[in-house]
């Protein structure tokens, strides 16, 4: 029977910060909603409310175990194992955020794949590539790998162009490489891919400084395929 009042004053407290945590994101949400800074405030007070979760989580599971240090090590130690990869991209994730701040919309590079980050999650953020895909970024990807933020206004070309031969791939690549409007730098692709039916095309991304450039180099393109 002792049991029953640690529960109803857990689920008492549960509701209390649950309800505390709504009203507070209401209210940020009601006096930023004309601020051009309304999503970032948002952010960071999300990234703000994982802390308080994780110390109200360890502040419940020692005061069950009647503070004893032994076993509230061990059992936290126990937790940290079986949840190592969701919390080691959770706490990288609040280091992303005070890093790098609220970068939604940026186009980033990561691990040679570039695109623009499109969500944030609690232990990964969503990406969307430059070639339609969707990817599941985890934070330790970031850490572990190769990273860059674009910061610029560029501008980006992708083109799909059916071959008739594969070795006429390598002439196109030069040339287009050889454009003055081309950007040399980390952006760029060109790769070849075969339908089911056995065609062969050859496809290619990169930047320019802005739609003016796009549209010369693109005609550029059209020229020479």
């Amino acid at each position: 029977m002792t049991v029953l009042p640690y529960i109803f004053y857990f689920l008492l407290q549960l509701i209390i910060l649950l309800v505390v945590v709504n009203l507070t994101r209401r209210f940020l949400v009601v006096i930023s909603k004309n601020n051009s800074s309304h999503n970032k405030y948002l952010f960071f007070y999300e990234v703000a409310v994982y802390l308080i979760w994780i110390l109200f989580i360890m502040l419940k599971i020692a005061h069950a175990l009647n503070d004893n240090i032994l076993i509230i090590g061990s059992v936290v130690l126990i937790l940290i194992v079986l949840m190592w990869d969701y919390l080691k991209n959770l706490f990288l994730g609040i280091v992303f955020a005070f890093q790098y701040g609220y970068i939604k919309g940026t186009n980033l590079l990561v691990n040679d794949i570039e695109g623009k980050l499109e969500n944030y999650y609690s232990s990964y953020f969503e990406m969307l590539t430059n070639k339609g895909e969707r990817l599941k970024i985890k934070y330790q990807s970031v850490y572990a790998g190769s990273f860059e933020i674009f910061k610029g206004n560029l501008y980006r070309v992708f083109r799909e162009i059916a071959l008739k031969k594969a070795d006429n791939a390598d002439s196109i690549k030069i040339k287009i490489m050889n454009h003055p409007l081309f950007l040399m730098n980390s952006n760029y692709d060109f790769y070849q891919k075969r339908s089911e039916d056995g065609k062969i095309s050859f496809c290619f991304y990169f930047n320019v400084m802005n739609y003016k450039d796009a549209l010369i180099i693109e005609e550029y393109i059209d020229n020479i395929n």
